[in-house]
């Protein structure tokens, strides 16, 4: 356990400094980060995307906070790493801009591959079960592997959504370690959202070789998905559920589905690889999920954390 707290952030590199945040983890605390890092210090800040900036409210926001950040740290360059193609559009307006999905930071070596054969579950969704998540679209579905928590102010809504699945399995929490694990034991993933950020777990689906049952949105989870190891569902319990049983029937071989994800996230991670190489002027570790929104030990957090000041 750590005896400090530390804010929302990773330095990937000392010397010069790099720093990658979650863009909202950081903007949001900015007056922490204006606490615990000097003015005028020269760094540079990778922000990634946690919800789709191609909402006019979202991209607003972004804009005037990145306005403020410049302002205190006038040295500091920052870089935002977009999850999509029309939020580069965007964001290139008023920032600098890489294409870089954050499920490509992902790192396949914790993640087993299924293997071909009758799956425990029809399908695993793996979502925090809040509103924004649509969970009742699977409710048609019987055999069901539903992993995620809930806040305590939406219990009641928690209480209301896990009524509709009497059949499924619900795990509130399974350590990141294992995730994989329950992972294969479903012959599809699902992605319910209509809007939201790239949606880590379906990029964890299609490195364990499983397709993913998804629905038209917003946010970037489409842009590193493989095309043949997806199913467009319409928004009702019913077309999920269809959609479902045809990979239940019709299973795809998973390393072909892993083999495609990585290639198409590796354009992704390559440029950012090269982009940190040449500002650090020597090659820089990437860990998984740029250890950003991790459990990261003590001394991990010693050796990479900023430190809160109070």
């Amino acid at each position: 356990m750590s005896f400090f707290d530390y804010l929302p952030c990773y330095i990937l590199n000392h010397t010069p400094k790099i720093i990658a945040a979650f863009e909202m983890d950081f903007l949001r605390n900015l007056s922490a980060f204006q606490k615990a890092v000097p003015q005028g210090e020269k760094f540079t800040m990778l922000l990634q995307l946690g919800w789709s900036v191609e909402l006019d409210e979202v991209a607003n926001e972004l804009q005037i906070r990145l306005a403020e950040a410049k302002n205190f740290f006038p040295e500091a360059r920052f870089i935002v790493l977009a999850n999509t193609a029309k939020e580069v559009e965007i964001i290139k307006n008023f920032n600098e801009v890489y294409l870089a999905n954050h499920n490509a930071f992902l790192d396949p070596a914790r993640y087993p591959v299924a293997k071909i054969g009758k799956r425990k579950f029809d399908a695993i969704y793996i979502a925090r079960i809040t509103p924004f998540k649509r969970h009742e679209l699977a409710a048609k579905i019987e055999n069901l592997h539903l992993i995620g928590s809930y806040s305590e102010k939406e219990k009641e809504y928690f209480e209301k959504t896990i009524a509709l699945f009497p059949h499924a399995v619900w795990s509130q929490k399974v350590p990141s370690f294992f995730i994989g694990r329950k992972i294969c034991e479903s012959a599809c993933g699902l992605a319910l959202s209509a809007v939201e950020g790239a949606m880590f777990s379906c990029g964890e689906y299609s490195l364990c070789g499983i397709p993913v049952v998804n629905t038209r949105n917003m946010g970037g989870r489409d842009t590193l998905l493989p095309e043949f190891a997806c199913r467009y569902a319409e928004d009702t319990a019913g077309s999920v559920a269809e959609n479902v049983e045809f990979f239940v029937k019709n299973q795809l071989e998973p390393h072909e589905i892993r083999s495609a994800f990585i290639k198409l996230a590796s354009e992704h991670k390559s440029q950012v690889q090269d982009l940190i190489n040449s500002i650090a002027g020597k090659k820089v570790y990437l860990p998984h999920k740029l250890n950003i929104r991790c459990r990261l030990l003590p001394h991990t957090k010693l050796l990479h954390g900023i430190r809160r000041i109070k």
